[in-house]
Formats: structure tokens, C-alpha cells, sequence
């Protein structure tokens, strides 16, 4: 099987924070954004954003082609460790490849969250703040659809906890750069005008970095260029980790 990309330009309305996944998909006033197969989205840093989604066209071709593909590619845990090492671009390409392949609905879904969730880390640690917001937040509401905690929670379920709260703080940290300037702060109440305080959502601005912690946990930690003088301790959140076999993708065969 070959896959070939075209991009696509794919218009965006104008969309509060809590719609794209700030106040997390439970929230009835989440929409998903317009990609809806396995893709890399990237955003112009504007204020005018429009979303550029890279859709994928699926070719088929000889079973020996498959078979390359899936020997070039790797399997399900070689997606784990480069999700893991930090290679969200690589692990996009891996997940892709076994979206492709995959049959059963419900390991086609799990696959395609885990994917937009690496393609959002690969946003955010490249300052495409409102992307990572994005894929996250469509990334966790398709974790949720799966009603792992129903299904005895794993792995699975621990990843997408993770996921939720990571997407939690960026949403927090967003609005906390928003309010707050060099000599002043404005309290963010929810209402039209404050969610018009994001903007660009900073678009460019290197407002994480990751950080080792005492406790060997790897952290996300919010860091913006304004200080804030005599301020608390930045805040972070503990980056997220899936640890997944075959094994348990399969179980949702």
C-alpha cells in the first residue's frame, strides 16, 4: 500500500480556547477540528489562522508493498518507543502506517488518538500552541469514546489521564500569559473578551521546555519569556508516557 499526501487549506472560524479542547473534551462546546483522518496539521502563526491539514489519499497497490511498508515502518511498539523517546513526527508516521492496516474499529480509533496526541506534542514543543490544543483535545475525546475505564482501565487508560491533565495545563498556562503583562493583570472571567486576550495564543513563543524531576519523572514545565517577578514556582505537569504492548492493542481486536 502507498500513501501520498496533498495538502489541503481548510478555513477556521474563529474558535474559543475551551472549543478546541481547553476545557477538555467533555465539555459540549467541543468541536473537532476539520481533519479527521490521521494527519500532521500545521498552523500559519497569524491572526487570521486558517488551518493547513495534511490529508492522506490511500492507494492500493501489490500485498508485497504492504509487506515492505510494514517492515519499514515497525509495529506498534516501535510507535511506543518513539512516542516515548520524543519522536512525535516518526511516531506519527509509524501510527499512520498501522491505521492503514488495521481492520477492527475500535483498534482504528485507539490508533488515530494516539496518533493526534503525538502530532499535538510535536506542535507544542515547535510553538504551535493553538495546534497542540487542537490534536490534543480531538486526540483525548477519542480516548474517551473508548471507555477504557470501563474496560478495566491499562495502560490505555493511564495514557489518556495523562493526556487530559497535560492538555488541562496548557489551556490553564495559555490563558495565565494572556491576562498577565509586564506591570499588570486582567482577570480572565470565561467571557467573549477575555478569550480574545489569546490572540495567537503566542504563536512562536517558547513557553515549554521539559525538565527532569527529582523523582525521575520527565515534566513539561511552563515557562514563558515575560517574568513574573517574586512570582510562585513555574507550573508543570508530568509529560506523558504511554506504556502499551501489541498485546494490549490487540486485546481490542
Amino acid at each position: 500500500m502507498a500513501i501520498f499526501f496533498s495538502l489541503a487549506v481548510v478555513p477556521q472560524a474563529q474558535t474559543h480556547p475551551k472549543q478546541l479542547g481547553g476545557a477538555l473534551c467533555h465539555s459540549s462546546s467541543f468541536h473537532p477540528g476539520p481533519c479527521g483522518n490521521p494527519s500532521i496539521s500545521v498552523s500559519t502563526h497569524s491572526n487570521n489562522w486558517a488551518g493547513l491539514c495534511v490529508r492522506y489519499r490511500r492507494r492500493y497497490s501489490i500485498e508485497d508493498e504492504d509487506e515492505d511498508e510494514e517492515e519499514e515502518n515497525g509495529g506498534f511498539e516501535e510507535a511506543v518507543r518513539q512516542f516515548n523517546s520524543g519522536e512525535y513526527y516518526k511516531c506519527h508516521d509509524t501510527l499512520e502506517a498501522i491505521w492503514n492496516r488495521a481492520e477492527h474499529p475500535s483498534v482504528r480509533l485507539l490508533v488515530h488518538a494516539i496518533l493526534q496526541c503525538a502530532v499535538g506534542f510535536h506542535h507544542l514543543f515547535n510553538q504551535n500552541h493553538k495546534g497542540a490544543m487542537m490534536e490534543l483535545g480531538e486526540g483525548l475525546c477519542k480516548l474517551r469514546k473508548m471507555h477504557l475505564e470501563e474496560k478495566g482501565g491499562g495502560p490505555f487508560f493511564d495514557f489518556e489521564k495523562d493526556v487530559s491533565a497535560t492538555l488541562d495545563f496548557i489551556y490553564h498556562t495559555q490563558l495565565e500569559l494572556a491576562a498577565c503583562a509586564d506591570d499588570f493583570c486582567l482577570t480572565m472571567d470565561r467571557s467573549e473578551r477575555s478569550y480574545q486576550l489569546l490572540g495567537g495564543y503566542a504563536a512562536g513563543q517558547l513557553l515549554y521546555h521539559l525538565e527532569d524531576g527529582v523523582d525521575g519523572v520527565i515534566y513539561i514545565v511552563f515557562s514563558p519569556q515575560i517574568a513574573r517577578p517574586n512570582g510562585p514556582p513555574p507550573a508543570k505537569v508530568k509529560l506523558p508516557k504511554l506504556y502499551a504492548t501489541e498485546q494490549h492493542l490487540a486485546a481490542y481486536n
